[in-house]
């Protein structure tokens, strides 16, 4: 369905959204309290830190580069009052380090949470946990601690301090052999941890890894305490965090309220007292709770940014390349564990009338490196003439396979995705010329996450989160082993290798040749990638927090009514 049809139906359903915010105890008009103003705080990234931008000029992280991004000029901040923020999607674990979901739980894990390093507004790397970090060679990096910072007061943790034992700790948690930590490679290059004091750690790799520093920048890979694990197993129902915020209460799959922890080591925030964060599926349903003013934060894609910004002009918004609408085969299942018949169905797939019909020409074609830093990607004019439709040759490819009339092919979309929902649609118009027949089938989002995860599937047309590191995505889905059962040694051999180059250039090249390959070889369909809108209401002030991140941004935010 088209955005603008979508609109249509937004007033029939705001009643059913006001229904869900007042069962969640939401209320209807977030106002400030009125206490002094404070001078404002330094977000991340200000003239007060250190930061490192991320950028394919330089593969590996300099030593405490001293980038530094301009303070906002954003006024005045004021404290008090909550927030409400709208999600399409439950977290499938509290736990960061094992959950395997993607940005729709980081609005709660994010602010409960810190990380050692982080990525402000400006994707530069800069510190939280971290006050400051050296790299004396390409194997060794010095982190120097902040004194006094503070896990949330709760039975398990008690406010008690964060120190080097809890780096030490947590690298090694996230490097372990244990396959439920999906994201481990990121540490198992990890050689050895040396605690020099109470507040300074050096790490040594077993080889060079430029990536590191952007790894242990990362969403997921928070810290958390040791004790709350050991008493509870893990963290899917104990948070055990150093955040701004922490999570106060929750109504499992319904909603989560944050709240202010006063004695966050940021000085003078967060602002705000509270951040509720409710999930509500239906996109129409989550666009006019916001037009209407029930909530203060949604997601949303530029085609409803550009009919919302209609109705209501004054909203805000920030913005990345958020996601890559992709099609994956399951490469052991017929009739798509033939590389003919993949090759076939890529063949016959318009991208760019995709982009087209479904995103109003607001997206662009993508590779595998698809993500922030995206001049690590194959050039535009690459892909769009590797991806040239080829009718004839995709027959001929389907005729070779055996599959001459075509076949009936199973696609499991989550329902939770417009864009994912409307994209199947078009290609399976689009495949119907080949004699395919795509059969949908639409589950609930973290129902396909578990069946993704137990390879339970022919074909998958679903959302991934666009990389950081351009390694970050090619090292969890594609390799082998890897989130997409793939067990091809060519490519894995070049993950490795790319990993290890400090060479951007000769890095570069090997990511390309990844891309390639990847495109020859089909096992997923990159269909397009486009950037997902963070809008605010026109009162909510403070910096822009990049959708793709979902890190504790919003404790720099305030309602200014």
């Amino acid at each position: 369905m088209k955005p603008d049809k979508a609109l249509a139906v937004a007033s029939c359903i705001t009643i059913l959204v006001v229904s869900v915010l007042s069962c969640t105890g939401v209320p209807a008009t977030p106002a400030a309290t009125p206490k002094p103003a404070r001078p404002l705080a330094s977000p991340p990234g200000s003239a007060a830190a250190t930061s490192t931008p991320l950028s394919p000029k330089s593969s590996a992280p300099a030593t405490t580069a001293p980038v530094a991004t301009p303070k906002p000029n954003i006024g005045e901040p004021k404290y008090g009052g909550s927030v409400t923020r709208l999600r399409e999607r439950y977290p499938d674990m509290l736990d960061p380090h094992l959950s395997r979901g993607d940005a729709s739980w980081t609005d709660v894990l994010g602010p409960v949470y810190s990380s050692l390093l982080m990525f402000n507004e400006n994707m530069e790397i800069v510190p939280d946990l971290v006050e400051k970090w050296e790299q004396p060679s390409d194997l060794q990096y010095v982190l120097h601690l902040r004194k006094g910072a503070k896990f949330h007061d709760n039975p398990a943790m008690k406010a008690r301090e964060f120190t080097a034992d809890d780096v030490k700790y947590n690298i090694e948690r996230m490097g372990t052999n244990d396959p439920k930590f999906f994201r481990r490679y990121q540490f198992q290059v990890v050689s050895t941890i040396e605690i020099q004091d109470k507040y300074t750690v050096r790490v040594t790799l077993k080889e060079p890894t430029p990536p590191f520093v952007s790894f242990i920048a990362q969403p997921h890979n928070y810290i958390v305490g040791r004790e709350a694990v050991e008493r509870f197993g893990d963290l899917s129902r104990q948070e055990a965090g150093t955040g701004p915020f922490y999570l106060k209460s929750w109504t499992e799959k319904v909603s989560y309220k944050l709240a202010k922890n006063p004695d966050y080591f940021v000085k003078g925030v967060p602002y705000l007292d509270e951040v509720n964060v409710v999930i509500v599926p239906d996109p129409a349903a989550r666009l006019a709770s916001f037009r209407s003013g029930r909530a203060d934060f949604i997601l949303t894609s530029h085609t409803d940014l550009n009919a919302l910004k209609r109705t209501n002009p004054k909203v805000t918004s920030s913005s990345l390349p958020s996601f890559s609408i992709v099609m994956v085969f399951h490469p052991d299942k017929k009739p798509v564990s033939d590389q003919r018949v993949r090759q076939a169905l890529s063949l016959a797939l318009d991208r760019q009338a995709l982009i087209e019909i479904i995103m109003d020409g607001q997206a662009e074609i993508i590779g595998a490196v698809y993500g922030v830093a995206e001049s690590w990607q194959l050039p535009q004019e690459e892909l769009k003439r590797l991806y040239k439709p080829d009718i004839p040759r995709a027959q001929k490819l389907m005729t070779e396979a055996g599959y001459p009339n075509g076949f009936p092919l199973e696609v499991k979309v989550s329902s939770g995705r417009k864009d994912a929902m409307e994209t199947v649609t078009v290609v399976a118009g689009q495949l119907r010329q080949m004699g395919v027949d795509i059969k949908q089938q639409i589950l609930e989002h973290t129902t396909l996450i578990a069946q993704r995860n137990a390879a339970d599937y022919v074909t998958l047309l679903h959302a991934n989160t666009a990389s950081i590191e351009p390694g970050e995505a090619i090292e969890q889905r594609w390799r082998a082993g890897g989130m997409y059962n793939l067990k091809d040694e060519e490519l894995t051999r070049l993950i490795d290798e790319q990993r290890s180059e400090v060479d951007a250039a000769k890095r570069r090249q090997m990511l390309n040749q990844f891309e390639r390959i990847m495109i020859d070889k089909a096992y997923v369909l990159f269909l397009y990638g486009y950037g997902e809108h963070l809008v605010r209401q026109s009162y909510i002030k403070g910096p822009g927090q990049p959708s793709v991140l979902g890190q504790h941004l919003v404790a720099y935010n305030w309602i200014e009514k």
